[in-house]
């Protein structure tokens, strides 16, 4: 033989035998596709689960919604394909638990399943449910007449086998793929059964859906896909299907409530059951309200873990309270990670004018998703505009625009319309807040919008969030927040005068007996500690007030003055100040105790003279008939004044005697 025939009988070989190979291996794992006919029949057991596309008749846009824009398939559907269900037997189907996702709040209460031909059939009671496994038993209020159940095995199944994931994929109807068993893996949170690990391609929507064996027949409840770009999905072995019982079982690990900023945290597990049978919608507001209470229950034993040192009765706290910041509209308390440091930054707010008269002042926020000081126009009054919370809203989507994106276009929305719910409550520091709520059907959505009425208009924190964020102890977490949100507060002396005409209902408990009234360019300023009259040609209605607030040395939870100033005229840097100052603490800083040194002994800048300080002059005085000693609620003793000042252009730019003006506004002042 010689060399050529030699190699081609080799390579003949080694091709016959690879065929040999390869046909017994395809004998062996059944690689082969599933058959028309069985298909068929499958077809008239798995189905869609579906829910209404929603749309809220409130909303109001700038133009009409541009559907046409959509694809076909996109601009014709009327329901959101959310996953996959099949029958297991007459009259009951199964399906993945967190496809009804029933332990989250949602906008969607209806639950159908829809057939090839586009048919949908309402879901009826839940019957068999558990989180744990992720398995749902539901039936229906009305049958598709050629329901037919799949047939389920237990066991058998081996590494290599041929098997097919059928389902919703991509919310495009029921496909069949196939792939190969991987491996078996522990059930990862408590190890109770194996998984089955397979290759068949898995999409979003094909949760729920059945993994087939050659035979067609059900071998496990698909409910996890893999990462994107690997086929390596999960399915529940159907026989866990008989450890179901008569009771919607939830349970999720780790549930995890924190103190932003530190290493404080309490993370427990959370477990709930419902009496089954029931509707979709009363078990999801059974297990909802429960869980909404567990981290209610969570944030209360946080509150009370850390209480010794945290707001409002830690020593570092309390001894931040002696020196408080100073700032313009919202700041939030933030501790550092061993609460030994407080701080209370203001957060800058960007002045968007819709009018000469009317701005909006819009800003980002650390506890919520944005704050706005949103101005009222002159025409309207300031009790009407802060009773009206569709008038707020729609006031700021004039400057904040909000947009809802359709294809590659997005829409502009001027009105969410009136609020589905409208609650007045007041904090613990004396102050009432209006909480405003909206939804928005179309994405699962809500805003929530917390306004104080304000001198110019409305002062007002907002949320933008998921539906499945509006319980989860939402709202009692950012009332307590509200504790620890301080507000500085500035408008005209008119805007003053009708703020402080509104019901005391609407005023914070520290304005309550508060007063401003201008006669002419005389001015009569009146808050809990002093009253100050002061005349000047440059007083008018115009004049700005800015009252800066923070926490009382004193009470343990209540409001107090950190700064009065007045500016008799726009654009003019004169203005005249009253401020209370508080004996240093063991932790405050050497500046701060310096300036103390100082406003006691009336010297340095608190001595009365003026002293230049280059681009302006001012004249700051301490009171020393204000000092008194002032007895904290842990019965604590402290030390307190006030001072007053002035502060002027430089020598060369103001006119007129600034000590003899300057002397007249200490004149004008009379402390309690």
């Amino acid at each position: 033989m010689n060399k050529t025939r030699w190699i081609t009988t080799f390579f003949a070989v080694l091709l016959a035998l690879a065929a040999v190979a390869t046909a017994q291996a395809e004998n062996e794992n059944n690689v082969k596709f599933l058959s028309k006919e069985l298909i068929r029949q499958l077809n008239h057991g798995i189905y869609e689960v579906v829910t209404p596309k929603l749309e809220n008749g409130k909303i109001e846009y700038d133009r009409p919604l541009p559907f046409d824009k959509l694809d076909f398939r996109e601009r014709n559907e009327k329901y959101h394909s959310i996953g996959t269900a099949f029958f297991i037997n007459e009259k009951e189907l199964i399906t993945a638990a967190h496809v009804f996702s029933l332990t989250h709040f949602s906008l969607q209460k209806d639950y159908f399943i829809r057939d090839g031909a586009g048919k949908v059939y309402p879901v009826g009671n839940i019957r068999k449910c558990s989180t744990v496994r992720d398995m749902m038993v539901f039936d229906l209020k009305e049958y598709p007449e050629q329901a037919t159940p799949l047939k389920l095995v237990s066991g058998g199944l081996e590494v290599g086998d041929t098997v097919f994931s059928a389902g919703n994929a991509l919310g495009e109807g029921i496909s069949y793929r196939a792939g190969q068993v991987a491996s078996f893996t522990d059930e990862r949170e408590y190890g109770l059964w194996k998984n089955i690990r397979f290759s068949s391609p898995a999409s979003p929507g094909n949760s729920g859906g059945p993994l087939l064996t050659v035979a067609g027949e059900v071998a496990g409840v698909i409910v996890q896909r893999a990462n994107t770009g690997e086929n390596y999905n999960v399915a529940v072995p159907v026989s866990e299907l008989s450890k179901l019982t008569d009771k919607a079982e939830f349970q999720i690990r780790n549930v995890t409530v924190e103190i932003a900023g530190t290493d404080e945290t309490v993370v427990k597990d959370w477990a709930f059951s419902v009496s089954l049978p029931a509707p979709a919608a009363a078990v999801a507001e059974q297990a909802q309200n429960s869980m909404d209470e567990f981290y209610k229950s969570l944030g209360r034993e946080l509150t009370e873990r850390v209480k010794e040192k945290n707001f409002p009765k830690g020593e570092r706290f309390r001894d931040f309270l002696r020196n408080q910041p100073v700032f313009q509209g919202f700041s939030a308390l933030t501790p550092d990670i061993d609460f030994k440091k407080w701080s209370a930054a203001g957060y800058s707010l960007n002045k968007l004018p819709l009018s000469a008269e009317q701005n909006v002042h819009y800003g980002r926020s650390p506890h919520f998703a944005f704050q706005t000081l949103v101005e009222k126009t002159p025409d309207i009054g300031l009790k009407t505009f802060v009773k009206s919370p569709k008038l707020i809203l729609d006031t700021m989507l004039k400057a904040v625009p909000s947009y809802r994106y359709l294809g590659a276009e997005k829409v502009r929305i001027i009105s969410f319309g009136e609020p589905e719910q409208v609650t007045g409550w007041q904090d613990r520091l004396g102050r009432t807040w209006t909480s405003s709520l909206w939804f928005r059907d179309y994405d699962n959505s809500f805003l929530c919008m917390h306004c104080l009425p304000h001198p110019k208009g409305a002062l007002c924190n907002m949320t933008d969030k998921p539906a499945e964020f509006f319980k989860l102890g939402y709202f009692d977490s950012a009332k307590e927040a509200f504790d620890e949100v301080l507000v500085g507060y500035e408008g005209d002396v008119d805007d003053w005068a009708e703020y402080l005409a509104l019901e005391e209902k609407y005023l914070p408990t520290f304005f309550q007996k508060a007063e401003v009234v201008r006669n002419g360019d005389s001015l009569k300023v009146r808050l809990k500690d002093f009253q100050l009259e002061f005349s000047s040609p440059k007083i008018s209605g115009k004049s700005s007030l800015r009252v800066q607030l923070g926490y009382d040395n004193g009470q343990l939870l209540a409001e107090d003055m950190v700064r009065f100033e007045l500016f008799p005229q726009k654009g003019s840097p004169a203005r005249y100040r009253i401020q209370p100052f508080w004996e240093p603490g063991p932790f405050s800083e050497d500046g701060y105790k310096s300036t103390w040194d100082e406003a006691v002994s009336g010297a340095g800048e608190f001595s009365g003279k003026v002293i230049d300080k280059g681009d302006r002059r001012i004249i700051h005085k301490a009171m020393p008939q204000t000092k008194k000693t002032v007895t904290a609620f842990d019965g604590q003793k402290i030390d307190m004044l006030f001072t007053a000042g002035c502060s002027y252009k430089n020598a060369a730019e103001e006119e007129g005697d600034i000590e003899q003006d300057c002397a007249r506004f200490f004149s004008g002042i009379k402390f309690f």
